[in-house]
């Protein structure tokens, strides 16, 4: 294999597919990258429950083939390379040499062709996205998967589509997060229902183009029954699906509340943030919130001292003092992008929702921490 072509182009792909190499694999060919050359370069990064292909680079191909190169020092080396280009030999035995400027690498490789293949999934039935919506929708759920492995379904969220809207659900234990967006494309696809895990998502993300970027804001995904691919028009992803029962959360989003808060959501999100200073010096000592007439006041207390602070809000319903973690409203807020909120409470041991005062497009449901006495 011989090629040439330019180093940032290989350094920002090397980047992404890299996020899928194993960091301690008993397969050293896990721990590495497949670099291709046909008619154009590709890289592949698989550790079996993630795979990562760019779409083909440019570059000036003297001679087809593919090497598998441990990640780590590949990286490493693209990045301290001099030059512009960077230019690569690899021979019969998968010795490659890179060279750029007047530095040069050898590194011993291992065959291409031993490298695992990506799993197949067939592109018949396909869903098309808005890219910067579905990016959006992943950092504002993304938050609150479960990070223990005890229920392993709970460590991805919850992707379902039907009557072209889709859902996107995270659940903890302590918290839900749910975030749904109708889409024209899906309104003839048929209805899908599984749960993809947080650790591709993030992955996804990372390549998904941001709302107003210049790339064409489009992404397509296509499901088998153990693995979902997406598609961007510079990368794809296949990621296993997780196995499981997922928590019927519709079932616990309850309408009925006995108080119901409208509040701005920066000063809340300040007020907390201004609480969990002392707040978060101990996990047990959540902050208060107290729901007056027509404001919440905002107390926490531990050994390092208290705080109190005051935030203006339109109260409707009776009064109320309910404590949580400051840490879950916060990344709630965080993830809103509205200026204002409801909030709605049914008691200081039931949870809080937070939503939307303009449509159904998000809900966040927060359990409370019982109060000292």
């Amino acid at each position: 294999m011989n090629f040439v072509m330019g180093k940032e182009i290989l350094l920002e792909n090397l980047s992404i597919v890299s996020k899928a190499v194993s960091s301690r694999s008993t397969m050293p060919i896990l721990e590495c990258v497949l670099i291709s050359a046909e008619d154009q370069v590709r890289l592949t990064g698989n550790n079996l429950e993630m795979g990562i292909e760019t779409a083909g680079m440019d570059a000036d191909i003297t001679e087809q083939g593919s090497v598998a190169l441990e990640a780590k020092i590949f990286l490493e080396i693209i990045r301290k390379m001099p030059g512009d280009t960077v230019s690569f030999q690899s021979d019969a035995n998968h010795l490659t040499k890179l060279k750029s400027g007047r530095a040069e690498f050898k590194i011993l490789g291992l065959p291409g062709d031993e490298f695992p293949v990506l799993p197949k999934v067939p592109k018949e039935l396909g869903y098309t996205v808005s890219a910067s919506i579905f990016k959006d929708m992943i950092r504002q759920t993304i938050f609150s998967v479960a990070l223990e492995e005890s229920k392993p379904v709970l460590t991805g969220e919850l992707l379902h589509i039907k009557d072209g809207i889709m859902h996107l659900v995270s659940v903890d234990g302590f918290r839900i997060s749910y975030r749904c967006e109708q889409q024209e494309t899906l309104m003839e696809s048929d209805a899908q229902n599984v749960v993809v895990p947080a650790v591709s998502l993030n992955e996804l993300a990372r390549v998904l183009p941001a709302a107003g970027a210049n790339e064409k804001d489009e992404m397509r995904f296509y499901f088998t029954d153990k693995h979902i691919l997406f598609e961007t028009n510079q990368y794809t992803l296949v990621s296993r699906l997780l196995e499981g029962e997922f928590i019927r959360y519709n079932q616990i989003f309850n309408e009925d509340f006995t108080t119901l808060v409208s509040v701005e959501r920066a000063q809340l999100l300040q007020s907390l943030e201004r609480a969990s200073l002392i707040a978060r010096e101990n996990r047990k000592s959540p902050v208060k919130l107290s729901i007056e007439q027509d404001s919440i006041v905002i107390t926490s207390s531990t050994e390092l001292g208290a705080s109190y602070d005051e935030v203006s809000a339109e109260i409707d319903g009776v009064t109320l003092e309910i404590a949580f973690n400051p840490r879950y409203l916060i990344e709630a807020l965080k993830a809103i992008d509205e200026e204002r909120v409801l909030i709605t409470f049914t008691g200081a041991l039931s949870p809080c929702i937070i939503k939307s005062k303009e449509n159904e497009n998000f809900k966040y449901l927060i359990l409370p921490l019982r109060l000292k006495s």
